[in-house]
């Protein structure tokens, strides 16, 4: 394609982000306020009125991120032996695996915004920069996008039959005439997504009296809005501002720089849905949507009992002509023993209390609804942290329903960590200086990493590092429970003791003794005391009650005992 076309394709993919987002914006920005606890910030309300919220909103994000992310992520890296396509340099899956955990480690704090943005919002992104660093294994960055930035081909039926895929932010002007060269930029204040479309819905003009203020702005406090684009049909990547010469001129045009091995070009952005709309598998559904009505409901509700708690007050009428003022001074100072004097043959009939219509009942009802449907909208909230009625049995059912509901989200968690961690591998490969090494720790000792070392066809496959309370304790028990089964089996029993060690989080040093000992045997020397005849009972009766003993050891730690 020429310049012109590009410059229109490029026009129109972003005209049509920008409208698909504005119409999407008080959607959003209603998601943002109820995980904020800021449920009445956007809404018309008295303000006379108490204004109440819970922040169930939090709770329901943050249980799904507290039970994917209980440690951080991490991969496993082996040879793609499928992979014949590529012949060049076997690589090190060794290295590669070390030098992708060791930046895993580091980017937990961005992998689990973007989750926190996916389940917010409809979907979210990974996307990976360039940044100066003489070390050759952090000359890249990652970043979490929110979807509003995120250009994707709605029309494609997944993220690998994409025609384009492209990332929409505001650079300074100083750092856009770094980038792309001394050109005179019209520059603009940076929009806030929630903020840029005002009542009309539509964007601000810059023109007059605001167009004169913000030129008095220096460099470094304007901005210019880029849309960085991949065609994947042309192998092409463009750069494109409309605030240079009046968006008619591309920025930069250039052949797709990260490739595989294989040299297909990748994209440097990974997306992240956690649920999709059926026949359209480029469109997501946030998981915030699935509960706002009963959220808005529920503070609603909160709010109008709090309302009228404020006005369940005490009241009373009284006989006119009966009582002085200083009479009903005394009476609503409530002094103990305190005389009042009455002007009335009879005490009947002179003080009254106004009676109080107690809330109805249905309001109690209609907030138990609200919890149940609450529920039903979340795998975790059945049983976190308020008791249950359940028996043992249900318990056990509903945490295996949980975990494996947690499976799906946690499945498309591993996709994007094996996605970004291959982008990250080619990202280091490309951007590593002729000669530069690093060291890493692998299989606990030192290794030398080349970029040779990591230009292979590797297999990445992410370790599933995130489970919920009630369905590891039930992993536990069942590892308890088979413990004697395996042993007859012939399972060794160094590698039962390193199960138990990996799934009660026990100290390696547990390991390390077991085969100590098992090395020095009975001998009395090498610092081992020579086994008592109860301990050399035990011994003869061979590894059955070894294991068994074993369990009762797990049982009590599953037990707390």
């Amino acid at each position: 394609m020429n310049k012109s076309d590009i410059v229109k394709l490029i026009r129109i993919i972003f005209s049509e982000h920008q409208d698909y987002w504005q119409q999407k914006s008080s959607e959003m920005k209603k998601y943002r306020d109820v995980y904020e606890t800021k449920f009445w910030r956007t809404l018309d309300y008295d303000a006379s009125m108490i204004r109440v919220e819970t922040p169930d909103g939090y709770s329901y994000i943050e249980s799904y991120i507290a039970s994917l992310f209980t440690r951080a992520p991490a991969v496993v890296v082996g040879k793609d032996v499928a992979a014949n396509v590529y012949d060049g340099a076997p690589g090190n899956p060794e290295a590669a695996q070390a030098v992708i955990n060791r930046w895993l480690f580091k980017k937990r704090e961005q992998i689990e915004n973007a989750s926190r943005l996916a389940l917010i919002y409809d979907y979210a992104a990974l996307k990976l920069i360039p940044q100066t660093s003489e070390q050759m294994l952090d000359k890249a960055e990652t970043v979490a996008v929110p979807p509003w930035e995120v250009i994707v081909d709605r029309d494609a039926g997944s993220p690998l039959q994409q025609r384009y895929i492209g990332h929409t932010y505001f650079l300074t002007v100083d750092a856009a005439k770094e980038r792309f060269g001394q050109k005179k930029f019209t520059a603009i204040p940076k929009l806030d997504y929630f903020d840029k479309y005002g009542p009309s819905n539509a964007m601000p003009r810059y023109d007059g009296q605001a167009r004169q203020s913000i030129d008095d702005l220096p460099d470094s406090y304007l901005y210019v809005q880029v849309v960085e684009l991949y065609d994947m049909l042309q192998d092409e990547v463009y750069f494109w501002t409309p605030q240079w010469q009046n968006g008619e001129e591309l920025l930069e045009r250039a052949q797709i720089p990260l490739r595989t091995c294989d040299e297909r070009p990748i994209p440097p952005i990974a997306l992240l849905y956690y649920s999709r709309i059926p026949d359209s598998p480029m469109e997501g559904i946030s998981a915030m949507g699935r509960v706002y009505d009963q959220l808005y409901e529920k503070n609603i509700l909160r709010t109008y009992w709090a309302n009228s708690v404020r006005r369940d007050s005490r009241q009373y009428i009284y006989k006119e002509g009966t009582m002085d003022e200083e009479a009903l001074a005394k009476i609503t100072a409530g002094v103990d023993g305190a005389m009042i004097a009455v002007d009335n043959d009879s005490l009947d009939g002179i003080l009254r209390e106004v009676p109080i219509t107690p809330i109805s009942t249905n309001f109690d009802r209609y907030s138990a609804y609200l919890e149940q449907d609450l529920t039903k909208g979340s795998v975790i909230q059945s049983f976190a942290g308020q008791p249950t009625k359940a028996s043992a049995t249900e318990i056990t059912a509903i945490a295996s329903y949980a975990a494996s509901e947690m499976g799906k989200l946690a499945r498309e968690r591993d996709a994007l960590i094996e996605h970004i961690s291959l982008i990250y591998l080619r990202y280091i490969y490309l951007l590593a200086d002729e000669g530069q090494k690093a060291i890493v720790e692998a299989g606990g000792k030192a290794v030398v990493v080349t970029p040779e070392d990591l230009d292979a066809q590797f297999k990445i496959i992410a370790l599933d590092q995130g489970s919920q309370p009630l369905a590891d304790a039930l992993k536990k028990q069942n590892l308890v429970a088979l413990l004697p089964t395996l042993q007859s089996l012939g399972v060794p029993s160094p590698l039962l003791l390193e199960e138990i060690v990996r799934a009660y989080e026990l100290p390696r040093s547990f390991v390390e003794a077991a085969a100590n000992a098992m090395m020095q045997g009975a001998e009395p020397g090498g610092g081992v005391r020579a086994p008592t005849s109860a301990a050399a009972q035990r011994l003869e009766s061979g590894p059955t009650e070894q294991i068994n003993s074993a369990a009762q050891v797990a049982n009590r730690i599953s037990r707390g005992g």
